[in-house]
């Protein structure tokens, strides 16, 4: 049975089959930095992006297709460190699009666009994703260049 597009997404990922799922539903999420937090004692890395919702068709509003955008909080468990690359965290003003969410030797890449990059060590896969609140529109797709 297909996903109805008006629900919610609540997924979690705990292999990498379905970390695959997880960060095709996270690609070109809009992440501010800001809302990037390592909660080191707790060992778990948590953000807020605004997701786009590609399991939701294009509706038509006077002639103009709009998508849909919602906020979204995605949380790493059992994290035990961070790396960045090309990033400084302290730049709260700063937002990425994020573009993968990988598994490596040792733990999690996220991948983002500008070949910023962040390191998530972790023993396991432990990952989930909750959207929240309502969706709004947006007049905006993500493009990617062939």
């Amino acid at each position: 049975m297909a996903p109805d597009a008006t629900v919610p997404l609540r997924l979690r990922a705990r292999d990498a089959d379905d970390l695959a799922v997880l960060s095709a539903a996270l690609q070109d999420a809009i992440v501010p930095v800001h809302d990037i937090t390592f909660l080191r004692r707790e060992r778990s890395f948590v953000m807020a992006v605004n997701r786009f919702r590609w399991e939701a068709p294009a509706q038509l509003v006077d002639g103009q297709e709009f998508w849909q955008r919602t906020l979204c909080g995605v949380r790493f468990q059992g994290v035990e460190s961070v790396q960045s690359r090309k990033l400084d965290l302290q730049d709260r003003g700063r937002m990425l699009d994020l573009l993968a969410v990988t598994a490596e030797e040792g733990g999690l890449l996220l991948s983002f666009a500008g070949d910023v990059a962040l390191r998530l060590a972790a023993p396991a896969i432990d990952v989930m994703l909750e959207d929240r609140g309502e969706p709004w529109p947006t007049p905006q797709k993500p493009q990617h260049p062939e």
